[in-house]
């Protein structure tokens, strides 16, 4: 797993938000990666965001203003804020 100083390179999408360890889903206790029907789900954030790097256009779940789990796509990388 990541220390803590390390810096991590995360994919961030149009909107701003960034997969990062905050988005494991409260149900499943999992990561969602992937597209739509064709998506993965991983136990740990290294896991999830290495197989995201492999990924033509990474794509994840994460929670939009209305509590729903909905895919984005990466629109750009960078550095995990603190």
């Amino acid at each position: 797993m990541n220390s803590p100083k390390s810096k991590i390179l995360v994919p961030f999408a149009a909107d701003g938000s960034c997969f990062n360890p905050s988005l494991r889903c409260p149900k499943s206790g999992t990561y969602t990666v992937g597209e739509d029907g064709k998506e993965i789900t991983f136990d740990h954030f290294d896991a999830a965001l290495e197989h995201i790097k492999m990924m033509y256009t990474p794509r994840w779940r994460r929670p939009n203003e209305a509590g729903d789990w909905e895919i984005v796509s990466a629109v750009r990388w960078e550095l995990l804020p603190k």
